[in-house]
Order: C-alpha cells, then sequence, then structure tokens
C-alpha cells in the first residue's frame, strides 16, 4: 500500500479499535503505539518529500509537497502528544468517576479520529476533498466539545456546530466558484480542482468570479483558524472540550485551516498577482491581533485565556503572509512550528490545573497555585514566557522576522499598531497568569483541590516544555528544510 495511504489508515484502524469494547490497558496501548506509528509514518512521508520525490495518490488528490510535508509533521508530532496525554488526563476523571465505559470509547475512538481528519487536510491537493476533510475535523471537534455531557458543553458545541457550518458552506461556495472562474481551461472530472492544476490556468481565469471565490473562501477557512470576526466560537469551544481535545484545535485545525488559506492565496496570487488576497489576509490578521487584547485583559477564565491567544496567533501568521514578502511569508511558517511546539504546553498545564480544581474559572482555581501544584504552574509559567514571544524562546525570533519584514516593506503604519498590540497581549497575559500562580489565594470554602500526582499527563507537559525550551536553540536540519521548502511553495518558487 503507498506510504500516504498507510499514513491515513493507522489512525482511522486506531479510532476503530478504540471505539470498541475492552481492557483499558488495550485501548491506552492502542492510541499511543497507533498515533506514535502514525507520527513515524509522517517523518517517513516528510523524508521521501526531501528525498527529492514527490508523494501522490489517487490521481494528485492526495499529493505531497513541502507546504504539505510541514503541516503533515507538524499536526502528527501533535497528535502523539495528545494521545499520550489523553491517557492521563482520562485516568485522572476515572479516578474521580467522571467517566462512563460509553465516554472511554469514545474518547479512544475520536483522538485518532480526529489526527486522521487533520492529516488527510494536509494531503489534500484537490479542493473538493480539502472541503470534505475539513468537515470530518468539524464533526470530531462536536462529539469532543460535548464529551463532558455539560449543558455548557451543549451550548459550546451548538454554536461551534452552526458557525464551523456557516464558514464551511462559505468556503464550498468559494470553491464552485474558483472552479466556474477556470471554466474553458479546465477539464472536466475530479482532477480539474487539483489546486497544481488551478495555479497552472490560474491566468486565464475570469477576475472577478475569481475575486468573489477567494473572499468567499479565506471568510470560510478563516472561521475554522479563528481569524476574527469569525472567531467566537473559539472561547467556548476551549472551556468546554477536554484538555486533549483542545490541543487538537488549537494546533492541528488551527495549522490545517491555514494550510487551506495558504492554498487559496496561491491561486489567488497566481491570478490576480500578491496582492488581492495578501491585503485580506493582512487585515484579518491584524484585526485578530487587535480582537484578542481586551478580552485577554478582562479574562475570567484560564482556557478561554488561551483561546484569545490562539486567535491572536492565527493572526501573527496571517499578518507574516499578508506583508507580501518572502520574509513575511518564512517568519508565518516559523512561527506556525514553533507555536505547534508551545501551545500544547500552555494547554497541558491548564488542563491540568483545571482537572485539580474542578474548573478553569480562575475564581474557582483562585490564586498561588504554585504552593497546591507546583509542577503544572511552572510549566504554565513557562509557556506563557514562550507564547508571549519573549526572548530568547522561538516565537520571538518569528515574530521579530515578521517585524522586520513589515518595517522594511509598505505596510510601517500596519506593523506599527501589530507591535502595540503585541507588547499590550504580553502584559495581559502576563498579568492573568502571574494572578494564577502567584495570585491571593482561594476565598475561604472554596473547595480543595485534588492534590498534583507526577502521572503521564504531566509527563508529556514537561517532555513538550523541553522540546520547546530546546526549539529555541536548535531546530533539526530537516525540519528546518520543510519550513524553506513550504517557504518556497507559498511564494510560488519551484
Amino acid at each position: 500500500m503507498d506510504l500516504l495511504l498507510w499514513t491515513l489508515t493507522v489512525p482511522l484502524l486506531t479510532a476503530g479499535v478504540g471505539g470498541l469494547g475492552g481492557p483499558r490497558a488495550v485501548k491506552e496501548l492502542t492510541m499511543v503505539g497507533g498515533l506514535a506509528l502514525t507520527f513515524g509514518l509522517c517523518l517517513a512521508v516528510a523524508g521521501q518529500f526531501l528525498a527529492g520525490s514527490t508523494p501522490a495518490t489517487f490521481d494528485d488528490a492526495l499529493r505531497v509537497d513541502g507546504l504539505s510535508a510541514l503541516v503533515l509533521v507538524l499536526c502528527g508530532f501533535v497528535g502523539l502528544l495528545s494521545g499520550c496525554y489523553g491517557v492521563g488526563y482520562l485516568r485522572r476523571n476515572e479516578r474521580r468517576g467522571l467517566v462512563t465505559p460509553r465516554q472511554r470509547r469514545e474518547f479512544y475512538g475520536l483522538i485518532p479520529a480526529y489526527v486522521f481528519a487533520m492529516l488527510f487536510v494536509a494531503m489534500s491537493n484537490n479542493l473538493g476533498v480539502l472541503w470534505i476533510a475539513v468537515e470530518l475535523t468539524t464533526l470530531a471537534s462536536v462529539f469532543l466539545i460535548t464529551f463532558h455531557n455539560r449543558d455548557t458543553s451543549l451550548e459550546a458545541a451548538w454554536k461551534f456546530l452552526m458557525l464551523g457550518s456557516l464558514g464551511l458552506a462559505f468556503a464550498l461556495l468559494g470553491t464552485v466558484l474558483l472552479f466556474a472562474a477556470g471554466q474553458g481551461a479546465l477539464e472536466e472530472g475530479m482532477s480539474a480542482l487539483n489546486w497544481t492544476r488551478l495555479v497552472e490556468v490560474a491566468p486565464g481565469m475570469h477576475p472577478f468570479t475569481l475575486r468573489l471565490g477567494v473572499v468567499f473562501a479565506l471568510i470560510g477557512y478563516g472561521t475554522k483558524a479563528g481569524l476574527a470576526p469569525m472567531h467566537t466560537w473559539k472561547p467556548d469551544a476551549y472551556r468546554e472540550a477536554p484538555s486533549p481535545a483542545v490541543v487538537l484545535m488549537a494546533v492541528g485545525m488551527l495549522n490545517g485551516a491555514m494550510y487551506c488559506i495558504l492554498r487559496i492565496h496561491l491561486v489567488s496570487t497566481a491570478a490576480l498577482g500578491p496582492d488581492f488576497s495578501a491585503g485580506l489576509l493582512l487585515t484579518l490578521g491584524l484585526l485578530s491581533v487587535l480582537v484578542a487584547v481586551p478580552f485577554i485583559l478582562i479574562q475570567w477564565n484560564l482556557k478561554r485565556l488561551l483561546a484569545y491567544s490562539s486567535i491572536e496567533h492565527v493572526g501573527i501568521m496571517a499578518v507574516g503572509v499578508g506583508l507580501g514578502v518572502e520574509a513575511g511569508v518564512f517568519g508565518a511558517l516559523l512561527h506556525m512550528t514553533y507555536h505547534s511546539l508551545a501551545k500544547p504546553v500552555a494547554l497541558f498545564s491548564a488542563g491540568t490545573l483545571a482537572q485539580l480544581h474542578s474548573s478553569s474559572d480562575f475564581g474557582e482555581i483562585g490564586g498561588g497555585t504554585l504552593g497546591r501544584a507546583p509542577v503544572s504552574s511552572a510549566l504554565l509559567v513557562l509557556s506563557a514566557v514562550i507564547i508571549t514571544g519573549s526572548p530568547p524562546f522561538g516565537l520571538f525570533f518569528s515574530e521579530m522576522i515578521i517585524l522586520r519584514a513589515g518595517f522594511a516593506g509598505t505596510h510601517a503604519i500596519a506593523t506599527s499598531v501589530f507591535l502595540a498590540a503585541l507588547v499590550a497581549l504580553f502584559c495581559g497575559i502576563a498579568f492573568q497568569i502571574g494572578r494564577v500562580v502567584a495570585g491571593p489565594p482561594p476565598a475561604p470554602g472554596t473547595k480543595a483541590p485534588d492534590p498534583e500526582r507526577f502521572d503521564i499527563a504531566l509527563a508529556t507537559a514537561s517532555v513538550a516544555a523541553v522540546l520547546a525550551v530546546v526549539s529555541a536553540f536548535y531546530l533539526p536540519g530537516p525540519l528546518v528544510a520543510l519550513i524553506r521548502a513550504a517557504t518556497a511553495v507559498v511564494w510560488g518558487r519551484p
């Protein structure tokens, strides 16, 4: 069987086994082993690409180039981390009697299924297949958001489903318009929707129809990425979903949605020049960063705080691409890589504190967690330092590359506003994390938290933290090569 098909088949089989009955230990080993094998296959596919071949199958409907390979590796990595952390997460809830056998089957089935959907997105060369793959991530997300069966979970899932479906409807309309814009130049059949084919015929596309298609597609996939003003599903979904699932949404779904946006940007650039879609991305990215500022400053919930941090970071990536210079694209893809390494640490540590205190609300957690849960609190502080772009960590360098590209180009005013927003966001996150870790203790009468235990969940968070720190000083050569190859794809170089 083709290597690409194996990369999709393994997480799908893992999901099928996880959804069946059986001993807990078997389910745990199956999920972790299956996701570890999946990550190994992602690395093998990327290695094939770096060796000079272009993995493809199904008449190029599935195809891996530099951009695909980078997103594939990042999604496979975060899928493995999420699976390992999920084992400890579920064990904690089982000790507290919060997990039924049906929920256990759902969890061990849905996490690998979500990973399958993420990888399917990253491999999709056909815009129709891409839309279907994104729809699969939506379905998996809805079931994971309702996992805890609370009223607030159902409300968050309904909100996500409505906004996500609206976004997908816009994306579908955009895909249809892109196809319509190429009539006369595109042949019949599914291969006409291959983005490689669309890029080839782009100069002959109908400009007005193409512009409409690009706008609708960017809004649609921007909803999945969480770009403002289509971001409002994120805070509620992050608050209600299990923390392992939140990591998949915060990194896997975000990277996959950005992959879709970049593919649309490529077609637009080939047909209309760089200014049209780049201008839209710069506007949406800057708006996302600005929208995150007030909500982070007044935030009352730890997981919602990290949702607005994700809105900030997807905005930063969009700004990098929207600057319309190659250095900005490189900075955006480097930022995607470092964000994929850093955000799991923040969400794992926040998820542990929320489990120990039976809530992620600041009022329930209180302050002074450093004394009650020292490992989780230390990891939360470290992750806050990293995700705010503080030196010497990786996100600082990616943000500096984007800022330098902005000030050196024609967007000095927009870049100045962008810089001011980054400073405000740094101050807001530092204040909010500080009040959790070192603020006044909870009010008298507040339920005492569970004791912190160094289990597989905390061990996974600690390993993720080590990788995030090491990455600031050393990125493996093949990973750097993938980032450069992805930059070449987005910039339109062979």
